[in-house]
């Protein structure tokens, strides 16, 4: 299984110490292009979140893509070089919060989470508990500045809340 990732998930799950659901959930290849890391690695990040991610980085594949392909004039370099990874690599699946990105994925064939879903499949897994991740998908959206609509906020908390746990 391959996974390309792009940096608001990373970022997000960094923010509460999180990134190790990415392995634990999908024992996959992760990868990551260039324009993502310098995204992720910026000069406003604090340094906990520096170290976190780049540690999280090291265990990553990063891909250098000088010209992606152009999926849509609305996305960004780094967007396009998600895409361009994803198709060139045959990944399983994209990791992203963004909404354009998200469905231009979607409409390329690929299947898309973002942090939302990576907390609610570590609930299913019994990784987390509904509680726990109810917790941080509260600090998400009150300390760390993740816009999310109130309806998919109380869509995301009941499905926390109403998941079967696998056995």
């Amino acid at each position: 299984m391959i996974l390309v990732a792009d940096a608001a998930p990373l970022i997000f799950l960094a923010k509460i110490n999180q990134l190790s659901l990415l392995a634990e959930l999908f024992h996959s290849e992760i990868l990551v292009s260039s324009a993502v890391s310098k995204e992720i690695l910026g000069p406003e990040v604090p340094p906990d979140e520096e170290r976190l991610l780049t540690d999280f980085l090291s265990g990553c594949k990063l891909v250098n893509l000088r010209k992606p392909v152009k999926f849509a004039k609305a996305l960004s370099f780094a967007d396009n070089c998600i895409l361009t990874l994803a198709s060139k690599e045959q990944t399983d699946i994209v990791l992203s919060d963004d909404r354009l990105l998200r469905k231009t994925a979607v409409i390329e064939g690929f299947r898309v989470i973002g942090t939302l879903g990576i907390l609610l499949r570590a609930v299913r897994n019994s990784i987390l508990t509904a509680k726990d991740a109810v917790t941080m998908l509260e600090e998400l959206v009150e300390e760390h500045n993740f816009r999310v609509s109130t309806r998919v906020y109380e869509a995301a908390r009941k499905a926390i809340f109403s998941v079967k746990v696998k056995s």
